[in-house]
């Protein structure tokens, strides 16, 4: 099993496209990305764990892999993203804090 999202079926020969409905989203380069961050977070990112995380969210349905450029970098679809990590962060709060209140009556 690879680690690396399937490449597209045709090889992209030019600059990359994009499918002009995400013209109105949030697509970036895994570079792209890293660079955002690092300049938001004033930190140094390593590229390959970076995208290995790409990667990752991107199985867990977080993150949209699209294509890969001509120079081999991936491309993301971050539009979603917010909302569905967000969902995924109010889950978990909730989980945790059902289980605290059921322990804590259960202690009663």
């Amino acid at each position: 099993m690879t680690d690396r999202p399937p490449s597209p079926p045709t090889p992209t020969t030019g600059p990359a496209t994009v499918d002009s409905s995400l013209e109105n989203g949030l697509v970036a380069t895994t570079p792209q990305l890293a660079e955002s961050i690092e300049g938001a977070l004033d930190c140094r990112l390593d590229e390959s764990v970076f995208e290995d995380l790409l990667v990752e969210l991107d199985r867990r349905g977080y993150v949209d892999w699209v294509t890969v450029t001509q120079r081999g970098d991936y491309v993301w679809d971050l539009s979603d993203s917010p909302d569905r990590i967000g969902e995924a962060v109010a889950a978990a709060v909730v989980d945790r804090l059902e289980s605290w209140l059921a322990s804590d009556a259960a202690g009663d």
